[in-house]
Parts: C-alpha cells; structure tokens; sequence
C-alpha cells in the first residue's frame, strides 16, 4: 500500500489547480464540495468553469502557471494535458510546502483522489492505489447501481 486512505479537512484551505479543462473541472468541483477556496491557473478554462468564477465561487489566474501562483497553497492539483508543465508544478508546490496531486501519474503525487460515490447515508471513496483508476470507477458504479438493494438488505438483517 503507497498511500494511506484518509479523509482531510479542506475547509476554508487555498486550494489551486492547474489547468483549466473537463479534469481540472471535475477536481474543481470535489474541492468546492469540500468547502475549499479554489483557484484555477490555465490561459483558458470550460464554460462551467466560466461560471463559477463569474459567481465568485473560483478565483481564475489567466496566464500560464508561474511559481509564484502556488504561493500560500495548501493544496495543489496539476490537471493540464503537459506532462512536463506538471512536473514543474509538482516541484513549485513541494517547495511552497503543498501537498500535490499530478492527476494521472501516481508516482509524482503526494496524494490521490479515489472514486467517489455520496449518498445520503454515506460517502464511499474506492481507490486501487492509484495502479487501476478504471477499476475504481467502475466499483464506484457498481455500487451505486445497487446501493438500493443493499440498504434494503441490511434493513431486513
């Protein structure tokens, strides 16, 4: 096991993400679920993204990453296609003292991001230590698909 599964508390913490694409919005929107202060580094981001900038729910950087952008980071997602820009992001956010996620590659991440499934009785995060991202998912689904029939199982137990 490379990494340890634990649950962290990202209230009112500076999170940045680098990129500005369909991955680093899906990561935008687990860390505002998370009651984070988000902010994206990317010279262009989606139109949902747009969105919650427009709304003031996400601080935009519109240039490409510098190292002075990950300063006061808590924590740090690198979600651009670059695989060299993330490296360097990876090197910024050590030494800004920041945990930091390369998505895709493992083995330059402090952390990881399991498959996430919420329901209203619980939140159930899958990961296969980062080796099987697709199986993750795909558990996560299965779960969800019969989440039902579960509860009504273990209500009849």
């Amino acid at each position: 096991m490379k990494f340890y599964p634990i649950a962290v508390n990202l209230n009112n913490k500076n999170a940045v993400v680098v990129g500005g694409g369909a991955v680093a919005q899906r990561k935008i929107l687990s860390l505002l679920c998370a009651r984070a202060r988000v902010t994206t580094v990317s010279l262009t981001i989606t139109g949902e993204l747009k969105k919650l900038v427009k709304s003031n729910k996400v601080a935009w950087i519109r240039h490409a990453v510098r190292e002075a952008d990950l300063k006061g980071a808590d924590l740090v997602i690198a979600a651009t296609s670059d695989r060299d820009v993330n490296k360097v992001v990876r090197k910024w956010a050590r030494k800004a003292g920041a945990l930091v996620n390369v998505v895709d590659d493992r083995l330059l991440s402090d952390f990881i991001s399991p498959a996430i499934l919420k329901k209203e009785q619980a939140i159930i995060a899958v990961y296969t230590d980062g080796k099987e991202p697709e199986l993750s998912r795909d558990l996560k689904d299965y779960l969800k698909e019969h989440w039902d029939g579960f509860l009504s199982y273990r209500h009849r137990s």
